[in-house]
This record gives structure tokens, sequence and C-alpha cells, in this order.
């Protein structure tokens, strides 16, 4: 057999992965997922027109076509001010004119010109902006698909990414991204969604496969090619553990498998960010639960009395707090309860506190941790749950003489024992191992305190890695989860003694897993169907 370079065996390892990775390096911008020759049927497929903008009265509207026809179809309903002709514009360029329909002039309108490939779809591109009027852009796209011996279809949603996507333009996570930022509903669902865009998730996942790749050409050389691999196979690693190959094998996988595990550990931000963090308020009747919720809505949202045992069902509002999407859930207080109603709020509060991604456990400061309490904590996850004694302003004055006068107002960033209303609380050990913070629900600046320690939970606290990548939709999470499956399975085959070879098989496992996330291994009926999804236009 003749010399075999690295690249061809690389190559050769790619190719055994279901033949996906014939899609690997399309050359796009974003490393689509097909071959050449898919591409090169994309590009010559026939031309769709959409209404770009949202629905209804707008300043402008816009239409834009992709395709081979895109040009001559602009060109046969604009007119350029100055009279120059379609292929006399530049290959990138914004020109001001109108629009004619039958010869009758419709509305000003710029054209912006994209010729491929540097445009969004990777095809010939132009875009009709006019006035916002919804009759102007349906008789344009009526008059656009219409166009004698130009082949013009309306296109399906998210058409127009699903070109950038088959003509690599960009990956599919990318592609998804951009329906993420469209649909975003605050500032860090917008900014993790651009990321993405950028290529946030993209680049991660592509290093590791080509890690994967590296590796499975290794194997492959160790396979062809014995006698040149038997020396490294034969020398013992530096730390003595293992044999060889399958020591550094062994290494590789377990650094591979912290990665996916790293990108894991972000994935319930995505939903956070998409869908809101689920918070509730959790604790002993009447310790001022519904009071708190009001406070954070700034309006008597739940009916609050004197009476215990007032609320009986969950209540759900939706709050942008601290920047970031909150959906808080105030519940019946919990007690032994002989009232079927109040037995079944009392189950449903300790359903929605499993689901939580915050608890916020109230207490009544006045009334002091009781035995319940210390009970029900026990119960919490520590991570996951905040200790909230309220009613402060009901403590005796010299519990609150160092605290301003109208909001004693205390956390665990201070030191417990600051206080006179900290020693009668953290005097017992029930609350100190937990985040927790003193202040009353009638106070402004008490409810301030609360929502930073709130946003400081999401932000810096244990509950997720900062500086993770952020995964936006449940797709990504799980193919990321059969990847690391992928990986431990590879892991634990080489612990057991098994053949490198044998462990490759898990490691093109990994790689399909992954290929999934960025396009390259996923079906094309499923690519359909997650277009399917995108709004008209898009």
């Amino acid at each position: 057999m003749g010399e075999t370079t690295e690249k061809e065996l690389t190559a050769s390892a790619a190719a055994e992965t279901d033949d996906a990775a014939e899609a690997a390096e399309t050359g796009g911008d974003g490393g689509g997922a097909v071959t050449e020759a898919e591409a090169d049927d994309a590009v010559a497929s026939e031309t769709i027109a959409a209404v770009i903008t949202a629905p209804g009265l707008g300043a402008m509207g816009a239409v834009r076509l992709s395709g081979p026809a895109a040009f001559p179809a602009a060109a046969a309903v604009f007119r350029s001010k100055n009279g120059r002709p379609m292929e006399e514009l530049g290959a990138y360029s914004l020109t001001f004119g109108g629009l004619y329909l039958a010869d009758t002039f419709v509305d000003q309108a710029l054209l912006l010109k994209m010729k491929s490939p540097t445009s969004f779809t990777g095809e010939d591109v132009a875009e009709l902006q006019c006035h916002g009027g919804p009759v102007v852009l349906s008789r344009l796209l009526s008059a656009l698909t219409e166009l004698p011996g130009l082949d013009i279809r309306p296109a399906r949603p998210g058409e127009f990414s699903q070109r950038a996507f088959l003509n690599g333009k960009m990956d599919l996570s990318q592609a998804e991204a951009v329906m993420e930022l469209v649909g975003a509903s605050n500032q860090r669902a917008a900014a993790a969604a651009a990321d993405q865009l950028a290529g946030g998730l993209s680049r991660p996942i592509r290093e590791i496969k080509d890690r994967l790749l590296t590796l499975l050409a290794e194997i492959e050389f160790a396979i062809d090619f014995p006698e040149l691999a038997a020396e490294a196979v034969d020398e013992p690693p530096a730390d003595g553990a293992g044999s060889g190959a399958g020591a550094g094998l062994a290494g590789e996988l377990a650094s591979l498998l912290a990665q996916v595990e790293a990108l894991l550990a972000a994935a319930g931000l995505g939903r956070i960010y998409r869908e809101g963090a689920r918070l509730v308020f959790y604790g002993r009747p009447n310790a001022g639960k519904s009071s708190l919720l009001n406070g954070i809505l700034r309006e008597p949202r739940a009916i609050v009395t004197a009476e215990p045992g007032t609320t009986r069902d969950t209540l759900e509002e939706r709050v942008l707090l601290r920047g970031i999407p909150v959906i808080l859930t105030d519940t019946a207080g919990i007690r032994p309860a002989g009232n079927p109603a109040e037995r079944a709020g009392v189950e449903r509060a300790k359903q929605m506190a499993a689901k939580a991604d915050l608890i916020l456990y109230v207490v009544d400061a006045a009334v002091g941790l009781t035995d319940e309490d210390r009970q029900l904590l026990g119960e919490l996850e520590k991570k996951k749950t905040l200790v909230v004694l309220n009613k402060m302003d009901l403590l005796p004055a010299a519990a609150q003489a160092e605290s301003p006068a109208d909001s004693p107002v205390k956390s665990s960033v201070d030191s417990p024992m600051d206080s006179p209303a900290g020693n009668q609380f953290f005097a017992d050990d029930a609350v100190l191992p937990w985040q927790w913070c003193l202040l009353s629900a009638l106070s402004p600046t008490g409810l301030e305190v609360l929502a930073e320690r709130i946003g400081r939970f999401f932000d810096q606290g244990d509950f997720y890695q900062a500086g993770g990548e952020i995964l936006l939709n449940r797709r990504q999470e799980e193919a990321l989860l059969s990847a690391k499956a992928a990986l431990r399975s590879g892991a634990e085959a080489l612990a057991r003694g098994m053949p490198t070879d044998l462990a490759a098989v898990d490691l093109r496992q990994a790689w399909s897993a992954l290929g999934e996330i960025t396009g390259e291994t996923i079906q094309p009926a499923l690519v359909a169907e997650l277009f399917s999804r995108f709004c008209l236009g898009k």
C-alpha cells in the first residue's frame, strides 16, 4: 500500500460516519450541511417571493425574491429614478425609483440588489421596499408570481432561511437562531440568539467534531499500519496508567466529555430566556407570599387577608425582572388541611415547587422559624431555594435599629449576625446554610433587594455555569445528550480493556449526534419540518 497522508486518513474515517462527513466542508460562511451537487441544485431551483415585513400598516414594507429569476422579475416592476437598467446596477446596491404594475405607477420604492453568492440565501436576491400598506404589498406579490415566462412562486414559511442553510451560508443551529432572534421577548434572549447566529454554538461543536475525526483517523491508522503504530502503542504513558494508545484515547475521550458536559450545563438557560424562569412562592400560610407577589407586580393581583389559607390555588403572572423573564407563581400555604379544596391546593403547591427554577420560601419574621418551617425546608433543594424572612416591619424596634426606618433589609451577602434580627434567626442553624433575605413586602426597598437577589441567583449562582454557550432549543440539547452517552460508552469500553477499534463505533455515533446540531447528519425530512415552523418571509 502506498503512503497515506493524515488528510486521507481523516477523510476515510469521516466517510464511515453514515457518509455524512462528505458534507462537512461546503465552503459557505457558516459551513452548511449538503454536498456540492446538492448546493448546486438549490441554487438552480425555482425563484421564490414573499412579503418579509410584518402584516398590517407600517412606514415601510418589503417583498423579497430569491432565485435565478429574481433580477428579471424585479426589473419588470421597478424603474430606477436615474433610468439605469437592472444589469447596470452594482452587484450589491440600493437604488431609488418607483413600482409600476402594468405600466401604472403604484408607489415609490427602493430596490436592494444582492448577487449570488454574497446574499443571505446564497442566490440572486432582490428586495423591493415601499410604503407599508398591505394593499400595495399584496398587489406587488401577486404581480411578481404572475409574470409571464418567469417561474416564480410564493415562498413557504422559513424557505429563505432553508435555502441559506442548503447553500452553505449558515449551519442549522445558526438558522434556528434566526427564528429565535425574531421571536425574542427580552434583551437576554435576543443577545443569546445573536451570539448563536454569530457562531457561538457552532464553533465549539465543530471543534469537538474535528477532534473526533482526528481520533478516528488515528485509530484507523493503527489498524491499517500496525507496524508503524506498534511503537506508540507499546510505549507506556508518562503517568504509568493504562497502556499506550488506549490510555491516550481514554484521556481524549475524558476531555471531549468534559466539553460536552460544559455545553449541557448551560442548556437550561435557553428555556429560561425563551419561556421564562419559574419562580415559586412557597411556605406556611399567612407568611406574606401573596403580598410579595403583589409587591413585585406593583398591583393587587392576589387577594391578601389576615386570615390564613386565603390562597387555595396557584396564581401565575409574567414579569421582566432584572432583564430576566420570570413566571411568578403564588401557591397555597403548606399545612395539614381538612378541606378538600385546600388539600388540593397544598398538593399543587408541592408540585409547582418540584418544577421551579427558584423557590422563595417565605417565613413570617414576626413569628419566627417553626418546626413546620424546618421540616418543609428540609424537603427542598438548597441550591434552588432562597429563604425570605418577611414582615420585618412587625419586629420590635430594637431589631430594626441599624436599618432604614421604612425598610429593615438584610441578605445573606451581609453577615447574619450584624443585627438583632439576624441574631434572632441565625442562632439556630436551620437557616444559616441557606441563601436568605430579610425584608418587608410593604417596603419598596425590600422588594428591590429581593429583585436583586433573584437576578444574582440566575446570573452568578450555582444554578448555571457562567460563560457557557446557551442552547436555545430542546433539539440541540437532545443531540448533545446523545453525544455525551456515546462518549461515555466509549470511555467505559476502554476502561474494560476493549480494543480501540470498538470504541471507534462510539466515536462515530458521537460525531453523528453533534452533526445533527449543525446539520451535517440530520435527515432532509426533519430539516423541512424544522424550517416549516419559521415565520412566512424568513
